[in-house]
């Protein structure tokens, strides 16, 4: 039975409040983690979908689909769980501090 490799890989997204101004602010205060449009590799990438992968949508039909300008998506990597956890709840202190 496959059962998939432990502690390897997933996919994820996560609205930040604050809109673009966080997610940006977000993403450029990771330091572990890469900023890139593709979401295939070892490392773990982040993504703004409303600025790469849906870019030419309207607004309207990304709003429809769900695609907030806050929205962020994360692909994992094979890095270390903890490495990851700090360098996201560090990007999420820069992402409040921008917006506040």
């Amino acid at each position: 039975q496959g059962r998939g490799q432990p502690g390897y890989g997933g996919v994820f997204a996560f609205e930040l409040q604050g809109g673009v101004k966080a997610a940006e602010a977000f993403m450029g205060a990771l330091t572990l983690a890469m900023v890139a449009p593709s979401l295939g590799g070892v490392e773990t990438l982040v993504t703004r979908p409303a600025s790469t992968s849906h870019a030419g949508q309207s607004p309207e039909v990304r709003a429809a689909l769900g695609i907030t300008d806050g929205l962020v998506r994360v692909a994992v990597g094979i890095e270390d769980p903890r490495d990851l956890l700090a360098d996201f709840l560090s990007a999420v202190e820069a992402a409040a501090k921008a917006v506040a």
